[in-house]
C-alpha cells in the first residue's frame, strides 16, 4: 500500500555527520563501538575523499587512449576454430546492438596464407609447419 510521505522523512539528516548517520541505519547485530566497526568506518571515510578528488577533476577531459588509470582495454570475447567442413572460422561476442555474433571464415585451402600474412602483420617468423 502506497502512503504519503513528507518532506521530512526524506531528509537526509544534514545536521547529522556521516558516522552518526551510518549508525542510525546499522542492523541490530552491528557493534558502532566495535574496533572492526571504527576500522571500517575510516576505510569509508578514505573511500570518500579518493571519491571527492576524482570528482574535482573533469569527466569529459578524460582520454582512454592514453590516460595511464587505464589498465586494460575493452575486447570482445574471441573464439577461433573449424566448422565442420574444416574452414578456419573467428568469431567475435555480439554486442548490444547486434543480432548476431560477427564472424569471418577462411577456406581450409587458404589457412596457411592467412595465417602467414597475421605472422608478416605482427613480426613473427613464419613457422613452416606441416600443411593443414
Amino acid at each position: 500500500m502506497n502512503k504519503p510521505i513528507t518532506p521530512e522523512q526524506l531528509s537526509l539528516g544534514a545536521e547529522m555527520t556521516r558516522a552518526e548517520l551510518l549508525i542510525q541505519s546499522l542492523p541490530p547485530r552491528i557493534d558502532p563501538e566495535s574496533p572492526k566497526f571504527k576500522e571500517d568506518l575510516a576505510k569509508i571515510g578514505q573511500i570518500e575523499a579518493e571519491e571527492s578528488a576524482r570528482e574535482a577533476g573533469s569527466y569529459d577531459d578524460f582520454d582512454w587512449s592514453s590516460d595511464p588509470s587505464v589498465v586494460l582495454q575493452g575486447q570482445r570475447a574471441t573464439a577461433v576454430y573449424r566448422n565442420k567442413w574444416g574452414h578456419l572460422v573467428v568469431r567475435q561476442e555480439k554486442t548490444w546492438d547486434e543480432d548476431s555474433d560477427p564472424f569471418f571464415v577462411i577456406s581450409r585451402e587458404s589457412c596457411d596464407t592467412f595465417l602467414d600474412r597475421i605472422c608478416d602483420v605482427l613480426g613473427v617468423p613464419s613457422l613452416g609447419g606441416p600443411t593443414r
